[in-house]
């Protein structure tokens, strides 16, 4: 399957992705208001560190060698059962922290106890979590990609009629929970839907493992680590600020923008991790890479051009219907914003080979040196031009990391 015809079936899964985005930001926008969005954008930032430390940071290596190791069977299924058992006991330990701790976590976090029962919830659902997300990561190195993406439509659709359900009727509090146990469901549906697949069985996960699957899955997984640790961080970093320093209204206009942001460019991504990583994976000929990073600019780039104009050109109407009167203050926000994503998602592409080759020194330097980077810029362009200040520091900051990325590219791969 190739880029283009993935990008297509991925593009279905994105269009439920963003229909059930839409629906759930405008229900949370609703009865939340923008100070509510700012409280789910603290709360989806504790839940993604939370899965990257409890084995989620294992998942894009558990793609790369379950793909490189296609017909290696033994290797692939040590490799399974190495991941697996630093899974299961990361879950013990952090389920114990969030259920015993949940009161610190959520004044430090949300900045009230008044969720610390959210956190205890979400301790509960985690292991289903990490599971459903580990499964998904063996599915995509399988590359049996028309299954991987109708379960991530089902983690769409689930979300949906959660975040609906329980924020018509319990507001902000309903909507906390729906987040904290949406994927623990999907799992269920995961392990319906691959039962009956014939790499799929108990006994292959469950192999004795060896230091050297350890050490490989260490290795290649700092790269995972770094980034969702250095993405998450900074954003929780930037939100504080923004709320310390001007008001959790503004905040929620800046998470109103990030969301949509996210929303935006979800298509990209969604092809980038489902085709290039296992493709450029098991490619060995630098000439073959570059062929394939170029086919791959050739459909990006446009469609995220097409699609960052299209969002310009409509704001207001976006503004509106996605939210309310209350966010027009993220109008000014957008055409920076989606400069900024342009360009992130062409450094993305080279930063794509660096982590299917393994690069693991120079992924990680790049991932911190640029989150902190990010927060620094945000800091003083904050204190200089208030809100707008974040987006110009989030275009300055991908700009040089497109740079970076591709330096590194044409020096240590090409």
């Amino acid at each position: 399957m190739n880029l283009l015809k993935t990008s297509m079936l991925s593009g279905i899964s994105t269009i439920f992705r963003i229909i059930s985005g839409i629906i759930i930001t405008k229900m949370v926008a609703i009865f939340a208001g923008p100070a509510g969005l700012a409280v789910i954008g603290q709360l989806q930032n504790i839940i993604n560190i939370t899965m990257l430390v409890t084995g989620d940071f294992l998942k894009t290596a558990t793609t790369k060698y379950t793909a490189e190791y296609q017909d290696n069977y033994q290797e692939k299924y040590r490799l399974w059962s190495s991941a697996l058992k630093v899974i299961l006991c990361l879950n013990i330990i952090v389920f114990s922290i969030f259920f015993f701790f949940s009161n610190q976590i959520a004044s430090y976090f949300l900045h009230t106890e008044e969720y610390s029962y959210v956190l205890r919830v979400f301790s509960v659902s985690l292991p289903f979590f990490i599971l459903n997300s580990f499964l998904l990561a063996v599915l995509n190195g399988q590359k049996e990609i028309k299954s991987y993406i109708l379960l991530n439509i089902t983690l769409s659709i689930v979300s949906l009629i959660l975040v609906c359900l329980l924020s018509y009727n319990f507001g902000l509090q309903g909507a906390l929970i729906a987040y904290v146990t949406n994927q623990s469901i999907v799992f269920f549906i995961t392990i319906a839907a691959i039962k009956k697949k014939s790499w799929f069985k108990v006994d292959y996960f469950f192999h004795k493992s060896e230091l050297v699957q350890y050490k490989k899955l260490f290795g290649f997984a700092l790269i995972t680590f770094a980034s969702i640790m250095a993405s998450n961080g900074s954003t929780i970093y930037i939100r504080n600020y923004l709320i310390e320093n001007l008001s959790a209204t503004l905040a929620g206009n800046w998470q109103a923008m990030w969301v949509l942001s996210q929303i935006s460019v979800s298509l990209i991504t969604t092809s980038l991790a489902t085709y290039l990583l296992p493709t450029l994976s098991q490619l060995q000929d630098k000439k073959l890479i570059h062929q394939e990073l170029i086919a791959a600019l050739k459909i990006i780039v446009p469609i995220t051009i097409t699609i960052s104009l299209i969002m310009y050109l409509l704001r207001d109407l976006i503004i509106m219907l996605l939210y309310s009167s209350e966010f027009s203050a993220m109008r000014d926000l957008f055409f920076w914003q989606l400069v900024g994503n342009s360009i992130k998602v062409c450094g993305w592409l080279f930063g794509y080979v660096l982590v299917a080759k393994g690069m693991v020194k120079y992924t990680v330097m790049t991932e911190v040196i640029f989150a902190f980077s990010w927060c620094f810029l945000s800091s003083f362009l904050i204190n200089k031009f208030g809100l707008v200040g974040a987006i110009y520091a989030y275009s300055i900051n991908v700009t040089f990391h497109f740079i970076t990325m591709f330096l590194l590219y044409k020096f240590k791969v090409k």
